[in-house]
């Protein structure tokens, strides 16, 4: 039970025993007073007792609102509410008729104290009052979805010749186009039933990049990419037999800037190359069956040590394996045969794909690549590989699958002749395989120092996160800011960009898009937010009792009026 309420359960007490009182007081008199008497007395006990409780509890008794009618951005001009209901209006919202401004939505709560629940109106909340709407209970009507992007995930720092991926989601079935920085197509999809997309790309050089995701019906959004320049991975490459598919892994070893060592068997005994002193340097070693077979139990036993330790371990699979066969608990089943294998297409298109491949090198020119489709057929062991699925055929047959073992991972892969691309001219298509293959498997690289939002707006908050304490932010201007970071909430700041552009937090870029930027993926981004919200909850931050009442001094003088008046009729004598 509230305190005004408590008061006023003692103040009906404290009245009804003042009537028993009186009536007592009347009923053993020797000498009966005026009927009227008794009944002005009683009145005027229920008008004392009611001035003292608007005295102590005016302010909040005073204010009858219940509801909170909150106008965000995209509210009509007119709202309509029902008694009990008062509506404000949050800075986003447009000229709403009849709404009382509010800077945002703490300060409308403050300022109404008596409010338990809240009916939002327009596109939802921005980040800046989910807090103070968690306190109470949420009513909320979400209107339909724009049409248009309504998520992104842009891609995470890659290191230069990496694949990435876009993620989004589309609302009203727009195919989806990705456009590097000089405006050729890189990749082309249409969204699945439920609106998502997925487009690749290649990453070049190192430094920052805007690419374009522009969709079919006009609509585009700016997608930043970081290239980051990483040390030289170390690789380790043994095969029990010399081969095409160990010389073009040396190649594209050496165009991915991956520092291997090779070590190949020649029969009789005999190598090529020197043996690693120790495994545990190398961030991935790729081995064939035949040298998984041929090696000692004390060398398996520490390329098992290595891996758990985080080292990658790649088992290319060359010829039938007896049953049960399997490399660190990662197994095989089934036949052994050999069976064509074809790759999905590279590219949506000609263009697509001369983007995707850039413009080649002195030794390898763009010129002399094979055209889109002219992809040989491959070969690959019908043998089945558990695990996780990590690269598939155009049927979605897997043909390579991983496996954690400790901090690293075990893969096993059944492509017997990857190196044919590489000979036909579809050198991208075997670098493509190798790099997944080495991204997924190899060495993780350590994880980043400083966590930004993926997605900034000029003109709202921004989420730092740094490990090592404040850190210094540059804007496109050259201001340096360095935002606090708040104890509470483990170390991250927060960082109110005011230019669009390119960033730096330290030595981390980040972008933050025009104020106005994707208004429809800001808009679905309120929308859930506050529908995650929406539900019934006690309010449990209410205001000060200062910052709540208002001045009560002329109920407390009325009070004094009415107790004397009280006072001095009960005691004159007839």
């Amino acid at each position: 039970m509230t305190p005004d309420r408590i008061a006023a359960t003692l103040l009906a007490l404290a009245v009804a025993i003042a009537w028993v009182r009186l009536w007592l007081w009347r009923r053993r008199a020797t000498v009966q007073g005026p009927a009227w008497r008794l009944a002005v007395l009683g009145p005027m006990q229920i008008a004392v007792a009611g001035l003292l409780y608007l005295t102590l509890f005016g302010s909040t008794a005073a204010n009858t609102t219940k509801t909170l009618v909150v106008a965000t951005e995209g509210a009509p001009r007119f709202v309509s509410t029902r008694a009990g209901e008062t509506l404000v209006a949050l800075p986003e919202a447009g000229n709403v008729a009849g709404a009382i401004r509010q800077p945002d939505l703490g300060t409308a709560l403050r300022r109404h104290p008596g409010a338990t629940a809240i009916r939002v109106v327009g596109s939802g909340l921005v980040a800046r009052d989910r807090v103070a709407a968690a306190a109470v209970t949420l009513r909320y009507a979400a209107p339909p979805q724009r049409r248009g992007l309504v998520a992104l995930v842009p891609p995470p720092p890659v290191a230069p010749g990496q694949r990435f991926a876009v993620a989004a989601r589309v609302e009203g079935g727009a195919a989806a186009t990705l456009l590097d920085p000089a405006g050729r197509i890189v990749d082309t999809a249409r969204p699945a039933a439920d609106g998502s997309v997925v487009l690749h790309g290649t990453a070049r050089v190192a430094g920052e990049a805007l690419f374009t995701l522009r969709l079919s019906d006009g609509k585009s959004a700016a997608v930043p990419l970081v290239t980051g320049a990483v040390a030289p991975a170390r690789a380790l490459i043994l095969a029990g037999a010399p081969g095409p598919e160990v010389k073009f892994l040396r190649r594209w070893a050496a165009d991915a800037g991956v520092a291997a060592q090779t070590q190949v068997a020649v029969g009789g005994g005999l190598t090529l190359g020197e043996p690693p002193a120790s495994y545990a340097g190398y961030d991935i070693a790729i081995l064939d069956d035949r040298m998984w077979a041929g090696l000692g139990y004390g060398a398996r036993a520490a390329l098992a040590q290595a891996v758990r330790g985080g080292m990658g371990l790649v088992v290319r699979v060359t010829g039938p394996v007896a049953k049960g066969w399997q490399v660190l608990g990662l197994a095989t089943g089934g036949s052994s045969a050999v069976v064509p294998l074809r790759l999905p297409p590279a590219a949506p298109g000609e263009a697509a794909l001369a983007a995707r491949r850039g413009p080649g090198t002195r030794d390898a020119p763009a010129s002399i690549a094979a055209p889109l489709g002219e992809v040989p057929e491959l070969t690959r062991l019908a043998t089945s590989i558990g695990g996780v699925p990590l690269l598939r055929d155009v049927r979605g047959t897997p043909f390579a699958g991983w496996r954690n073992v400790g901090r690293g991972r075990v893969a096993l892969v059944t492509l017997l002749d990857s190196f044919a691309l590489a000979t036909s001219g579809n050198g991208d298509a075997h670098a493509d395989i190798w790099n997944a293959i080495a991204s997924t498997v190899g060495r993780g690289t350590p994880a980043a120092d400083i966590r930004i939002d993926p997605l900034a707006w000029a003109g709202e908050r921004v989420a730092i996160c740094a490990t090592g304490g404040p850190v210094g932010v540059v804007a496109p201007d050259g201001t340096r800011t360095v935002p606090v970071p708040d104890p509470a909430a483990a170390g991250c700041a927060a960082y109110w960009p005011v230019h669009a552009g390119w960033h730096r937090a330290g030595v981390t870029p980040f972008y933050v898009h025009p104020a106005g930027a994707l208004p429809a993926l800001r808009a679905a981004s309120r929308r859930e937010a506050t529908l995650a919200l929406a539900g019934d909850r006690r309010r449990s931050e209410l205001a000060s009792p200062e910052q709540e009442r208002r001045p009560s001094w002329r109920w407390f003088i009325a009070f004094l009026i009415t107790a004397g008046a009280l006072w001095w009729f009960e005691r004159r004598r007839a």
